[in-house]
């Protein structure tokens, strides 16, 4: 592959991919940090790229994976706190315990759910995705997307009631 090649696949792949990894990330200055890495690699690997029979597909999952990558590399309880709306600052300790417990709940009632429905929830809910590209990733009928969403919202919902008035029981 040469230069002429690679800007016309980059140049045409760029939008897309910046799409996915800010829908990712949450963030455009993580997301062009991800897409110039994934262009960075397309060019160090141009002399193999005749094995991949789909650029976009495979350029789409590196974005994804590096994405993820960048979300998991942040420091998790600056940007737990971030995400629920809170500044460091006016915290007492106290609360950002009880924050940090109720995080881990909800991580651990998540993890309950079945493999599919946790699978969607990630999907819809933390990567932005539509429920016709789950669908279409999973393989499985839009319908069945909404229902699966719905039934782990549900679920999610019963059991961190019952956690919850667990707690207020013990105070």
């Amino acid at each position: 592959m040469d230069i002429v090649e690679y800007k016309r696949i980059v140049v045409a792949l760029r939008p897309s991919l910046l799409a996915v990894a800010r829908r990712i990330t949450g963030n455009t200055e993580d997301a062009e940090d991800v897409v110039q890495d994934v262009c960075l690699k397309i060019w160090h690997f141009r002399d193999r790229i005749d094995q991949y029979e789909n650029m976009e597909a495979y350029s789409t999952t590196m974005v994804k994976n590096l994405s993820i990558d960048k979300i998991r590399s942040r420091k998790p309880f600056s940007d737990e706190l971030e995400l629920l709306g809170k500044e460091t600052g006016e915290q007492l300790p106290d609360s950002l315990l009880e924050e940090k417990e109720e995080r881990n709940a909800i991580r651990r009632i998540i993890e309950m759910l079945p493999p599919l429905q946790q699978r969607i929830l990630q999907m819809k809910d933390l990567e932005g995705f539509e429920t016709v590209e789950i669908s279409e990733m999973t393989g499985i009928a839009a319908e069945a997307v909404r229902n699966n969403l719905s039934r782990a919202r549900k679920r999610i919902r019963e059991l961190y009631l019952m956690y919850y008035q667990t707690q207020q029981s013990k105070k």
